[in-house]
């Protein structure tokens, strides 16, 4: 009985991990998604300029 609660907080520990890992990559792309924006943005409002 023992091995088992231990191999089920093993892989509870891993999938958190894992969750943890993958919401971090998807809000640095989201970060990344936003700066091309804004310096797209930027770009665009310097050539309107002149």
């Amino acid at each position: 009985m023992v091995e088992l609660l231990t191999c089920n907080m093993a892989v509870l520990a891993i999938a958190a991990l894992y969750y943890t890992w993958k919401e971090r990559a998807v809000q640095a792309a989201s970060r990344r998604r936003v700066l091309r924006q804004r310096v797209a943005y930027l770009l665009w409002a310097v050539a309107e300029r002149g």
